[in-house]
């Protein structure tokens, strides 16, 4: 039918791939189990790096989402807020605690990483 050593080395491979799933998907359900039992009401914890970034003045709102690999628009949608007002909030527009909330829940961080700065 097949060539048998072939067929032998895709099973294997195969059964290592499903072996490393099974230990993604366990990472995966420990970290929201560590999420939801977290002080910081599960929010996802931000790396020193980008809190740097943002305490050396850059525009916390645009450090986070380009983190988060979310565009204006995609930014928008999540957060009921129009793209455009996204970029001036991103160029220094100052913002009331409604936007702060809105994006915050949209960027998944706490909102006083974007109210110490704005």
């Amino acid at each position: 039918m097949g060539d048998p050593k072939l067929i032998y080395s895709l099973e294997i491979r195969v059964l290592d791939l499903e072996r490393k799933v099974e230990g993604l998907e366990k990472q995966l359900e420990a970290s929201l189990s560590a999420r939801k039992t977290s002080p910081s009401g599960g929010l996802a914890p931000l790396p020193a790096a980008l809190l740097k970034r943002i305490n050396d003045g850059e525009n916390a709102v645009r450090v986070v989402r380009q983190f988060r690999l979310m565009t204006q628009r995609e930014l928008g949608d999540r957060s009921g807020i129009r793209p455009n007002h996204i970029s001036a909030i991103e160029r220094g527009m100052s913002y009331g605690l409604k936007s702060a909330r809105r994006l915050s829940e949209a960027l998944d961080i706490p909102v006083d990483v974007l109210l110490d700065r704005s």
